[in-house]
């Protein structure tokens, strides 16, 4: 991406009056003042050789992610996936002049989500041709502007273009849909949610309602989901060509946000550009596990839950152990791997005694454990509520 210290010398050989203390004081006070936590160093960096008149110019010019990107940006390339592709919609112009045309699409790279704006003087663009949710997407000669909440926003005007990765290298970097899927249970109060998964608890209710403001007809779609220990409402205003959901059935939801409704429960609202997906062709069939390797984990990212085919390498232990908070608790650990490495499990409390009864060689299938990272970069599996052992006698 940027040369960090390539740039601050391009800054103090342009300017020799300023020095580099105090480019870092200007740089720390623009994050402070104007980042509002979307800056880094790097953006504010940008913005302070603006205002003192520097063209930065020591640039790499290549594929840039969500977090690189920064408020003055030009001519930039971006790559990530498809979270939600938004129906065109229309402006009024403020010269006077009539009504514009633009397009909208969420863009996703793990757990960051950027959005994309498509402007009416670049009509092939806005068509979006062969690009769908979760695709792996380039876009190219973008530039950036300050969204209505003073993050980043992405522009694409005449001169851009988006286009689909056809290099499995590139598009296995970028986390998909699958990785990052969250069950209801472990959505946080007022989050937004790329894709969660779940069992709907009852069918689809659809109906119409008329907005106050301009008399305009909408649709209401909504049903409950079951995830984990908890049933949230889901519902979806204005949505397209969405299926029928049948109680039982197994689906996947893109693009939402965590709200609470009027008795404080948990509710899941998506828009025009949220995605309901059947999954499995028999509606509320339990899929067969796909088992992967622990080499695979790394690939996954940190979200998402796995199931694996391993062997117990130690002899699983329990132990207490004191928490930050002054309290204890029990915390079960174990060796496994297979043929293409070792990881260690962790479960707490009541899951702990499981781990703690394992004996080296014995095989065994984990479902629904999670990655954990430490601050080191060590991965761990650990065994939340849902997550399953199953020992394989011989």
């Amino acid at each position: 991406m940027y040369d960090y210290e390539a740039l601050v010398a391009e800054v103090l050989r342009n300017k020799p009056e300023v020095t580099r203390e105090s480019l870092t004081a200007m740089i720390q006070e623009k994050r402070r003042t104007v980042g509002s936590g979307y800056l880094t160093d790097q953006g504010a960096l940008f913005l302070v050789a603006g205002e003192l008149g520097v063209k930065l110019q020591h640039m790499v010019t290549t594929d840039l992610t969500l977090k690189d990107l920064h408020i003055g940006a030009n001519d930039i390339t971006v790559v990530a996936r498809v979270l939600a592709i938004y129906p065109v919609s229309e402006f009024k112009r403020k010269d006077g002049t009539g009504v514009g045309r633009y397009r909208r699409v969420n863009l996703f790279d793990g757990a960051r989500i950027g959005r994309l704006t498509i402007w009416e003087d670049n009509e092939e663009a806005m068509k979006l041709t062969g690009i769908a949710v979760d695709s792996p997407v380039r876009v190219v000669s973008a530039y950036v502007k300050a969204g209505l909440d003073g993050s980043p926003a992405i522009n694409l005007g005449k001169r851009g273009k988006i286009e689909l990765i056809t290099d499995e290298k590139i598009a296995s970097k970028i986390p998909s849909l699958s990785a990052v899927a969250k069950q209801p249970d472990s959505i946080k109060e007022g989050e937004p949610v790329m894709v969660v998964d779940g069992l709907a608890a009852t069918d689809s209710r659809s109906s119409t309602f008329t907005r106050r403001d301009d008399g305009s007809t909408g649709t209401l779609m909504q049903f409950e989901l079951k995830g984990g220990d908890k049933n949230s409402r889901v519902v979806v205003w204005d949505g397209v060509s969405l299926p029928e959901v049948r109680s039982g059935a197994k689906v996947r939801i893109t693009n939402l946000r965590q709200k609470k409704g009027r008795q404080g429960e948990s509710e899941l609202h998506g828009d025009s550009a949220s995605v309901i997906q059947l999954v499995g062709e028999n509606a509320g069939a339990k899929p067969e596990p796909r088992f992967i390797k622990v080499k695979e984990i790394s690939n996954q990212g940190v979200s998402g839950s796995f199931d694996l085919e391993v062997m117990a390498l130690s002899k699983g232990s329990v132990r207490e152990v004191n928490l930050k908070d002054g309290s204890t608790a029990k915390k079960g650990e174990v060796v496994l791997g297979d043929d293409t490495g070792e990881i260690t499990a962790i479960a707490w409390d009541d899951q702990s005694k499981a781990l703690g009864e394992i004996e080296a060689g014995e095989k065994l299938r984990v479902h629904g454990v999670v990655v954990q990272v430490s601050k080191m970069g060590t991965e761990t599996l650990e065994f939340g509520r849902a997550s399953k052992l199953e020992r394989m006698r011989k």
